[in-house]
């Protein structure tokens, strides 16, 4: 199968995106290791497949990071892939109306979290190479008004895919980071029942997307950005 006997790290694996990305892994033959904080949830994923290992971790704490690598390498190997979902939304609010918590909150979990997995990430794949995909925002590119915190969060997350793409050219990592519009979840349905959801992203596109990023024969495909608007 396309991508057996490779260890696929998905992280907000219990998210409507998440979900669907595990799964499709699953399809092509690899070992999802599943990585959220709501153990219930995550007891529901594994019971889905048995190719599917389950922890939980607050990836915006670097000794819970650190942790969750070292089990992960001592029960299944190296990873191999790491796809980052993990990430949240917060707005409304002009710069000077927000608060340095709330600020804060958004770098934790649409940046720092992602730094805290690719730097571990990328010591398993040091001596064998591998694939990072990262989950960004079409609002990085085209920034609205009163999302400062969410948009530059998300745009350190380009960033940052784009530099480990360019230092993991020696190494044989390639990293991209997609770019969506706002993507078809129910939540999101629910926040924006006016809206014309037909053009929005579907998370199966997102997820077959991904796929192909690490795919063999994707391999000189590194440091894109990838909108699906």
């Amino acid at each position: 199968m396309l991508l057996e006997h490779k260890n696929v790290l998905v992280t907000g694996a219990t998210g409507a995106l998440g979900v669907l990305i595990a799964d499709r892994f699953v399809q092509a033959g690899a070992r999802v290791v599943a990585v959220a904080r709501d153990p219930g949830k995550l007891a529901d994923l594994a019971a889905s497949s048995p190719q599917i290992r389950t922890f939980s971790a607050d990836l915006t704490n670097a000794d819970a990071v650190e942790r969750l690598f070292i089990d992960i390498r001592e029960q299944l190997g190296a990873v191999d892939i790491l796809v980052h979902t993990t990430g949240g939304y917060q707005g409304g609010q002009y710069v000077q109306e927000i608060a340095v918590h709330d600020w804060q909150k958004m770098i934790d979990l649409n940046l720092n979290s992602a730094f805290l997995c690719a730097k571990h990430a990328l010591a398993h794949m040091a001596h064998k190479g591998g694939k990072i995909i990262t989950i960004s925002a079409m609002a990085a590119i085209d920034v609205p008004s009163r999302r400062a915190a969410y948009v530059v969060s998300k745009a350190g997350l380009i960033a940052l895919t784009r530099a480990i793409a360019e230092e993991g050219k020696v190494s044989n990592v390639q990293a991209n980071v997609i770019a969506p519009g706002i993507i078809l979840t129910e939540s999101n349905r629910r926040d924006m029942p006016d809206a014309d959801h037909s053009k929005w992203v579907k998370p199966a596109d997102i997820a077959e997307m991904i796929l192909h990023l690490c795919s063999p024969g994707a391999s000189a495909i590194t440091g894109s950005i990838i909108r699906m608007p």
